[in-house]
Formats: structure tokens, sequence, C-alpha cells
């Protein structure tokens, strides 16, 4: 006879430091996975529209649960990070890893039980991996926990998964909420090498994640945000961009086409007080994608979770976890994988000075062979400058190895240079004083 204890309590902080009021304080145990005694404590806060939560831990004991909590040191701090297993779970078979990262103030126990994406790798057959940031927050780039190496501790998280179980290295993806959503665009600019795709909820590009991304590789974007965020401004704030500028820079990185297909979600569930519609930019280079769920009078939510009034309204018409895996499942690395090899500029055969320069920049190959082969395949380099936001505001095509970017007229600051050829292609950072 098998015997869990459950001891959980609903009262799930969020991020910043507003919490669901709880119903109960509760305890449950399962024996074989049955409830077979419930201990609670009735709190006068209780509304009668959190019953749902409630009934969800009871339901929570039907589930069969392969969740287990690891740790090691990493700058001298012990990391925590939770993993589950999916139901009939292989060594000889490869699994895709997804990593689920909580908000501010919040942990990872609450982040797997809000999300309930144990559910979905359950049935889509991946592993799911809920890391702990230190004091409950993650190094986003917005002056949380400055001097933490957070994409240091998850690389080294990512490496010693591997090991301890059978990962399939071409599929580790990255979602999160809110502060784990900005983690995520972060991974995605450091670790392009690492992670296959992201799906942040809620959480936008810091300004310090945006201006340092130097990602060489296209990594395919699915984002959701409630129009009515009261704590990620939909429109950005001090430290952090718009959602449409974040939308924007996603589509040059990834050389999506600018006018996307858009699609309006049935609003199934009319009581949740909010609409979906669906933007799809596709296709980009190497199959990546950018798609965005724009919820209108959507809260600081993930879509399908229970409900938490003080943070807005959630979204019922579809559930986050599910299209985040759908989204996840087609995609693999990208980075000098197939497809598009993202090089570079050494690598790729290139030089470019001087940088920083006042607007002109050279471009030339910088050997005999790679000039005799530049000069042989000009007509099929394409040249675009980008700027911090994804916009373009330069594009040539190369005529000679040697060839002169004038861009003096832009203001000054970070740019993004942007070379293709055939299937390759390799991204450099411009700096015009």
């Amino acid at each position: 006879m098998k015997k869990l204890l459950i001891n959980r309590a609903f009262a799930t902080p969020l991020l910043g430091g507003q919490f669901w009021l709880k119903p109960f304080v509760f305890a449950f145990i399962c024996h074989d996975l049955k409830v077979v005694a419930i201990r609670f404590r009735f709190n006068p806060g209780f509304s009668p529209k959190n019953v749902r939560g409630l009934m969800m831990g009871l339901l929570f004991c039907s589930l069969t649960v392969f969740s287990q909590t690891y740790s090691f040191t990493y700058q001298s701090i012990v990391r925590d990070y939770i993993v589950h297993l999916p139901t009939g779970y292989n060594v000889s078979n490869k699994y895709p890893l997804v990593i689920n990262m909580h908000g501010y103030t919040s942990s990872a126990s609450q982040q797997e039980l809000y999300t309930q994406m144990d559910v979905v790798a359950d049935t889509g057959k991946f592993i799911v991996v809920y890391p702990d940031g230190v004091s409950n927050a993650w190094n986003g780039g917005f002056g949380v926990n400055p001097t933490v190496d957070d994409v240091g501790f998850l690389s080294m998280m990512i490496d010693t998964v591997k090991k301890k179980f059978s990962v399939d290295s071409l599929k580790i993806f990255s979602c999160g909420l809110s502060a784990g959503g900005f983690m995520s665009f972060r991974l995605a600019c450091e670790l392009p090498n690492k992670i296959a795709a992201i799906a942040p909820v809620s959480g936008l590009m810091s300004d310090s994640t945006r201006i340092f991304c130097q990602s060489i590789c296209p990594v395919p974007l699915m984002y959701m945000h409630g129009t009515a965020d009261g704590v990620v401004n939909y429109n950005g704030a001090l430290g952090y961009v718009s959602v449409d500028s974040t939308i924007k820079i996603w589509i040059g990185k990834n050389g999506c086409p600018q006018t996307p297909v858009v699609t309006n979600l049935p609003d199934i569930n009319t009581s949740d007080l909010c609409t979906v519609t669906k933007y799809v930019y596709s296709p980009g280079l190497n199959s990546s994608e950018v798609i965005f769920y724009k919820i209108t009078n959507g809260g600081h939510t993930w879509p399908g979770a229970v409900p938490v009034t003080s943070l807005g309204n959630t979204n019922e018409d579809f559930k986050a976890s599910g299209e985040i895996w759908n989204f996840f499942r087609k995609h693999s690395l990208n980075c000098g994988v197939n497809g598009v090899n993202a090089l570079p500029a050494a690598d790729f055969g290139l030089e470019i000075y001087p940088n920083p320069s006042n607007g002109l920049f050279v471009i030339a190959s910088d050997s005999p062979s790679r000039r005799a082969s530049a000069e042989q395949g000009a007509k099929q380099s394409q040249v675009e400058v980008y700027t911090i936001f994804g916009e373009c505001i330069y594009q040539s095509t190369r005529t000679s190895a040697h060839s002169q970017i004038d861009i003096h007229e832009a203001p000054a600051g970070i740019y993004f240079l942007q070379v293709r050829s055939g299937k390759s292609s390799s991204v450099l950072k411009l700096v015009k004083q």
C-alpha cells in the first residue's frame, strides 16, 4: 500500500506580494492515491467563488505523482528544483524538457500547482522542471537579485537534469509567469545553444535583457499577456519594454514577416470577462515563428488556471499549459543544427570595422579564399540592420567582398547587423556613437 502525504496551503502568493485569499488551510492524506482524511481550518475571508480551488486540491490526490525535489550548490547557494517525470517514464526513451519558472514572491511548488503542467506532461510525455529562485525571485535584468547568476544556475540545472534523466537535448524549452517570463526571455538571449523555444506569460523583456541580447540563433516565441495586467503593464514601464515592442524585437530576431495572421478565439466562457486574439507571425528563419495571445481585459494570470481575483481576470477560453506544449513540440534547437546555421561573425568569415563608429561600417571577408567566395556569392548575401526594438532600418545586398553600411542618420545606440547567405546567417552587435 502506497502512502502519500500532501500538505499544501491554497494561498498562492503569486506576484508583487499579492495573495489569493485562502478559503481553507488544509492537508490531504492520500492512501493509494485516494483521499482518506482531510484536515482544514476555515478562513473568514472565504468566497464561494473559490470553491473551485478546494475541489482542485481534492482532485490532486487522484493524480499519480512523479515529482521530486533535487538540489545542488551554485555560487555558494543551495539551489532547489522540482522534477516531474511523465507517467510511464522509461530511461530508454528521450524526453523533451520544459523549464517552468514561478513569479516574484512565489515558488516552484506553487508554480507546479497553479499551472497544472504536470497533467499536460503526463499526456504529452515530457519532463517538467520547476526551479526555485533565490528569495523567491529571479535576476531577470530589472534590478532584483542583481548579484545572483540565474543564467549560470539554470544552465547547470539543465546539464544536471540531462545527467540524471533521459533528455532530448534538441528539445529543451522555457516558460514562466511574470518574473519567470522575464527570465525566459533572458535565457533565450543568453542560452540559445540550449533553449529551443520560449513561452513567457505576463513577463516582458527588461531593458537590460533587450540591450545586451546578442542571441545568434532564431528562438521561436509564444507570448501571452492581458491588456488589464495591473502588475506588469501591457504598455511597458520603467525597466522593461511594452508588449508591442517585445513582439517587434522578436519578429526581427527570428526573421518573421511583419504582418500576422489574426484569429479571434471563440469566447467559450463569457463569465471570465475577457477575450483572446491570436497573432501568428510565420514562417521565420529555420521554421521559427512568433505567436502572441492578446487577452483583452485579462489580468496578471495564467490562462485556464484557478482564478486569482486579486490579480485580475483569468481567461477560460483556452488553457495556457496545453497551448504552450502544443507550441513547444513543433520546435527543436536550431542553433547550428539544421536549416539556418547562425554563426558568430568571425566563424562566418566576416570582419566589421570600425566598431564603434559614427555610423559608417565596413563589412569584409577576412581571408583571400573567403573574399573570393564572397565575390562569387555576393548576390545571395543579404544585409539588414535592426534597432533593439526589432525595427529594420537598413537593407542591402552585398555586391563585393568589401561593402559599406551607412546608418549615420540613425540615433546613437546599439544595433544588430544580420547577414544571410544561403542557409547560414550571422548576427553582430553594432555600436553607433
